[in-house]
C-alpha cells in the first residue's frame, strides 16, 4: 500500500474515532489498517465470483474486522453496523491504491 493511502486511512479512522466509533480504537489503528489492507488485497482471490463487487468486498471486510476484535462474534449484534461503516469508510481508501 503506498504511503499517501496508508495515511488517508489512518485520518479516516482517526476521525470515526473523535466521532464516537464504538469500534475504532486508537491503539489498534495500525493493526486495523493492516488487518484491512490484507483483506481487501485477497477479497479477489478468495471470492472469485464476486470480484469486483464492492458492496460484498466491504461486508467481507466487516465480517473479518469483526472477527479479528471481537471475541464472540455472535455477540456483536447492533456493533456489526458500525463496522460495516468502519469498513466502507477503509474500503473508500483502499480502493484509491487501484
Amino acid at each position: 500500500m503506498d504511503e499517501a493511502v496508508e495515511n488517508a486511512a489512518r485520518a479516516a479512522l482517526l476521525g470515526l474515532w473523535r466521532d464516537g466509533s464504538p469500534v475504532v480504537r486508537p491503539k489498534a489503528i495500525e493493526k486495523t489498517i493492516a488487518l484491512g489492507w490484507r483483506r481487501w488485497r485477497t477479497f479477489g482471490r478468495r471470492h472469485a465470483k464476486r470480484s469486483g463487487d464492492f458492496e460484498a468486498q466491504v461486508e467481507d471486510l466487516a465480517k473479518g474486522l469483526r472477527d479479528a476484535f471481537e471475541a464472540d462474534r455472535q455477540l456483536v449484534g447492533p456493533l456489526m453496523e458500525h463496522y460495516r461503516f468502519l469498513a466502507r469508510t477503509l474500503g473508500a481508501e483502499f480502493a484509491q491504491a487501484h
